[in-house]
């Protein structure tokens, strides 16, 4: 049996072993920890943010691994695609989590008692929880901020028709009084031709 670092390394990461604080559940290469969500949650909503709540590019999504990576990245790294996965899935947990929560309970805020009702599940459930409500906070921002650019582009929209309709009556008033100078005009040299 070959027994260099390199096989070595391997047979521990394989099996488990080899000191990384993050072990990986069987079959989950996708695996998620509280504390790397966390930080894609961080990462995504600067650059959400920092792009005028548009989509983010591929580039964008590098940035984003590569902030996930930086932090967190002893064991496998993630890749950009598995961070806008781990994205979505978290705006969809989170807004069913809203919508039955509002079925429930109308009138109250979510809180991280919704997210993790057992409390035996131990700090883990309440990482993850923080972490959904820091998203579910970042998106609402978010909402928010872009309803906010709609009403003053609505705002913006108004006053230019608005303009627009003073400009076209002024034409309209310029051209109704030229029209009645050219008439009165005419009046005048008909009237002083036939005085001759």
């Amino acid at each position: 049996m070959d027994t260099t670092p390199e096989t070595q390394s391997k047979s521990q990461s394989q099996s488990g072993g080899g000191g990384g604080s993050h072990r990986l559940p069987p079959g989950r290469e996708d695996w998620w920890s509280e504390d790397a969500t966390a930080t894609l949650i961080e990462a995504w909503g600067d650059r959400y943010v920092h792009l005028s709540r548009g989509n983010l590019r591929q580039n964008d999504w590098k940035e984003v691994a590569d902030a996930v990576n930086s932090r967190h990245g002893n064991g496998r790294p993630k890749t950009d695609v598995q961070c806008k996965n781990r994205i979505d899935t978290l705006k969809k947990k989170y807004k069913i989590l809203v919508l039955l929560r509002e079925a429930r309970f109308p009138n109250r805020p979510l809180e991280d008692e919704d997210l993790c009702p057992d409390p035996r599940e131990g700090s883990s459930c309440r990482e993850l929880a923080r972490a959904i409500l820091k998203l579910g906070e970042v998106y609402e921002r978010i909402e928010s901020a872009k309803q906010g650019m709609m009403i003053e582009l609505e705002k913006q929209r108004m006053e230019a028709a608005k303009e627009i309709e003073l400009q076209r009556m002024n034409m309209l008033m310029d051209m109704q009084m030229e029209l009645e100078k050219s008439k009165l005009g005419k009046r005048r040299a008909a009237a002083s031709g036939k005085k001759l």
